[in-house]
């Protein structure tokens, strides 16, 4: 199950780079590039809003049809760099993809269902990832991968990168070990640690007797 919806996003050719940014910030524009195999890179920008709906759309995982000079160009958003403290958005990264060729996307984690463990009060089920990288052609990536916790029946049930359902076409991907932790089992801890005393509190002194 792909994402390909016809998703556009227009783009500019960006003429100012470095510290002139900043003006197309206070403007509500965000400053791109787009780079790719066999493709000039290009600086571009973006008007926020209109970036800020697509990427809501695709969650950075699906093709986008980023129109510029009078073409259409199939790219994912590959990196976004955010203000550490504001969170606002600094600068995008495009990448353009040969929809003949294998990408490598982030996709997001969907995790469904009731683990009959933690139902049972033996703990809480963790989740141990947001999101799997994985290795398809750009037709093909999928919009979400679910994770069934109701597979974790108890505490020694661990689902991991390789139980993942994931679709035809779609494999782990590069890096990805199929060992990784997805959803385990937390153990409540029932013990509590022992709560210490307070050291009594030393004698006041006897008041001395004033002197005759």
């Amino acid at each position: 199950m792909g994402t390909q919806d016809n998703i556009t996003l227009a783009l500019t050719p960006r003429s100012v780079h470095k510290k002139k940014v900043r003006a197309l910030r206070r403007e509500g524009i965000i400053p791109a590039v787009i780079y790719g195999r066999g493709f000039e890179t290009t600086m571009v920008q973006v008007p926020r809003k209109d970036f800020e709906k697509a990427y809501k759309q695709t969650h950075g995982a699906a093709i986008i049809h980023a129109g510029i000079g009078g073409k259409k160009l199939p790219v994912l958003i590959h990196a976004v760099q955010r203000d550490s403290i504001k969170g606002d958005i600094l600068h995008v990264d495009f990448l353009k993809v040969d929809m003949r060729h294998e990408v490598t996307v982030d996709v997001p984690l969907v995790f469904v269902g009731e683990s009959p463990a933690e139902k049972e009060g033996a703990g809480k089920v963790g989740r141990e990832a947001t999101s799997i990288s994985l290795k398809c052609l750009p037709t093909d990536i999928p919009s979400e991968i679910v994770v069934d916790v109701s597979a974790i029946v108890d505490k020694h049930d661990v689902i991991r990168a390789a139980d993942l359902k994931l679709p035809e076409g779609v494999s782990l991907g590069h890096g990805v070990s199929e060992d990784k932790v997805i959803a385990v089992l937390v153990q409540a801890k029932f013990a509590e640690a022992p709560v210490e005393a307070a050291p009594e509190e030393a004698a006041a002194p006897a008041p001395e007797a004033p002197e005759a």
